[in-house]
């Protein structure tokens, strides 16, 4: 039988969310200003956000005055954000209901675990979630091929890597005109940060 490896990932990030959780407590400069534009950008619009996690980036938005729904594919992640007083929902972008029309979604660090078919599939289906004016701000690893990796969570995690011109491709095809895109220095892999509209 063959398992998606998003599933792999997800069981990894299940198990291990307090490991996760501990090594994720900073958020570099580069994604706090990424986190600032998207919120100039919408406001006090509301932003769905994709594979929340520990919420910090929430956290932030909203410190801005930005309404943040917060969600996650991991159960774990989902019953902390509770157990901390917020609203959360278990969702998972390839098939479950995003509800909506939102100002905006985002996913930091999530899309970069589904594979290319999956990805498109997926910037589809944000597109059909936000406004007409809405936006679409998204993190990926920048690079070629895709592979598995144990650092940092010791279990297997799942990562697609992109570079521009193919990701501008996938965007265009799906319906979006980018409208930022930035190529940024992380902690061990370069990044792509990523803000665009609906066509």
């Amino acid at each position: 039988m063959i398992t998606d490896p998003d599933d792999t990932t997800l069981a990894t990030y299940q198990a291990a969310a307090d490991i996760y959780i501990e090594q994720t407590r900073t958020q570099p400069p580069v994604l706090l200003a990424f986190l600032d534009r998207l919120a100039g950008l919408v406001g006090h619009g509301h932003v769905l956000e994709l594979g929340s996690g520990p919420g910090r980036d929430a956290a932030h938005l909203e410190r801005r005055g930005v309404e943040v729904t917060r969600s996650d594919a991991t159960p774990a992640f989902v019953d902390r954000l509770r157990a901390a007083a917020h609203q959360a929902h278990l969702l998972d972008v390839r098939h479950d209901d995003l509800g909506g029309p939102y100002d905006a979604v985002l996913a930091d660090a999530v899309l970069l675990h589904l594979g290319r078919d999956q990805f498109r599939h997926a910037l589809r289906r944000v597109r059909q979630a936000v406004t007409p004016a809405g936006l679409l701000a998204i993190t990926l690893k920048e690079g070629d091929g895709e592979g598995w990796t144990t650092a940092k969570l010791g279990l297997p995690r799942h990562f697609t890597y992109w570079r521009e011109p193919a990701l501008r491709q996938a965007l265009d095809d799906a319906g979006w005109h980018v409208t930022f895109l930035a190529h940024v220095p992380g902690r061990a892999d370069q990044w792509l940060q990523v803000i665009a509209q609906p066509d």
